[in-house]
């Protein structure tokens, strides 16, 4: 039987990732764990995969266990029976696996990450509450909403069965009206990764050959049609002759569900002069670095919940330029510590971007505000700190329940 853990003992947490590759929420959980790593007994379960390689190569201070019906289910390979039959199936291979490694292990609170996790779980939450009753459970919602009415039906039901939703942004929680189950535990970066850094930025324009006082413009996203890199170039060529030299670094591979969009742009930066495309970048800290302006552009449908560019250069001190949709605004303060312009307007896009360059070796003010913005509301220590708060006051609420 679990048992409840004394103030002074670490709490044994399962958490519960789906997915063979690290997308933006596994890498957020993954830095709350090892933040947390001193104080909780961490317990993985992982789908196999790059992103469970790297993580036991790696020698993380987890207990890591690979869960094969955790993969991400192949819709277009199937029948929509075949698919259905599938999932169903792994709510109760995945739930009898958690449950009885909750038994077996002791663990006090199980953490899903994501909807698909989260979902698989559900009969284990339903038994546990019946024969596990002192056993906390969470989940994280990264996403502003979902396409699928299946997807937008489960979200509701796993906030209304879990112990917590814990949501990235409060434009995540206007989704769940009404439930006081849903918190808002703002993502974290580690601030001494993310920082101002000289050389860095002087090796990063050297590699590029970018000279030092050129006006470094930079995005970094999967390109596709959500994320505005047409839109931006556009405005990058109608920029005013007159203003400072610039040029324009796109990061990110070419999104292979939208070709004609990837043929757009790539006939855009061929015809477009100081226009370059990176590709995917391994060293994210020195693309930010060796910009001067980031730019967030995305479209209205497919916003971010908080986009994870804007504070991370935010971080190394960099002027953000971004859309003023989804959670951005929670991340910059107009004109204080960034600058928003109008959702899919490129001319508001285009007199945001000349001011910046117009101005950008006045506007220190606005990139310190931008570190100390980030330092005081997305660094992991203080998500962790939340965090643990969090734990606390739910392990006394449920044992209060069932006392």
């Amino acid at each position: 039987m679990t048992t409840p853990y004394p103030v002074n003992e670490k709490p044994r947490i399962l958490y519960v990732f789906g997915g063979e590759k690290a997308q933006g929420a596994e890498i957020v959980i993954e830095r709350l764990m090892d933040e947390n790593a001193e104080n909780a007994d961490t317990h993985l379960f992982i789908s196999p995969g790059t992103f469970a390689a790297n993580l036991v190569n790696s020698g993380k201070p987890y207990h890591i266990t690979l869960v094969n019906s955790l993969k991400k289910l192949n819709r277009p390979g199937t029948s929509k029976i075949q698919f259905y039959a599938k999932a169903i199936g792994n709510y109760f291979r995945i739930s009898l696996q958690a449950f009885r490694y909750i038994r077996k292990n002791g663990i006090q609170q199980v953490h899903a990450n994501t909807l698909v996790p989260a979902s698989y779980l559900a009969p284990a939450v339903i038994y546990c509450r019946l024969f596990l009753p002192r056993i906390s459970w969470y989940w994280s919602d990264h996403d502003l909403g979902y396409h699928s009415s299946v997807d937008r039906a489960l979200s509701q039901v796993c906030a209304r069965l879990y112990d917590r939703t814990l949501v990235v942004s409060a434009a995540v929680k206007r989704k769940y009206t009404a439930n006081d189950k849903v918190q808002i535990l703002y993502n974290g970066l580690d601030p001494e990764m993310f920082k101002c850094d000289e050389a860095a930025r002087v090796a990063f324009r050297n590699t590029l050959g970018v000279d030092d006082g050129k006006v470094l413009i930079g995005i970094a996203a999967s390109i596709n049609p959500d994320k505005g890199q047409l839109a931006l170039i556009r405005a990058f060529n109608r920029l005013d002759p007159a203003l400072p030299a610039s040029a324009l670094l796109i990061a990110g591979d070419y999104a292979v569900a939208t070709p004609s969009y990837s043929s757009e742009v790539k006939q855009a930066i061929n015809r477009t002069d100081g226009v370059r495309h990176l590709g995917f970048s391994d060293d994210i800290v020195g693309f930010y670095n060796g910009c001067d302006i980031i730019i967030n552009n995305s479209n209205r449908e497919r916003s971010e919940s908080l986009g994870t560019s804007i504070y991370e250069a935010m971080a190394c001190e960099k002027i953000v330029i971004a859309a003023n949709t989804g959670g951005n605004p929670e991340i910059i303060t107009d004109k204080l510590d960034g600058f928003l312009f109008e959702t899919e307007s490129e001319d508001d896009l285009l007199e945001k971007l000349s001011f910046c360059i117009a101005n950008h070796v006045q506007l220190s003010p606005v990139k310190v505000a931008a570190r100390r913005k980030v330092l005081e509301k997305f660094n992991v220590h203080e998500m962790a700190d939340k965090y643990r708060e969090l734990s606390r006051a739910l392990n006394a609420e449920r044992q209060r329940k069932t006392a």
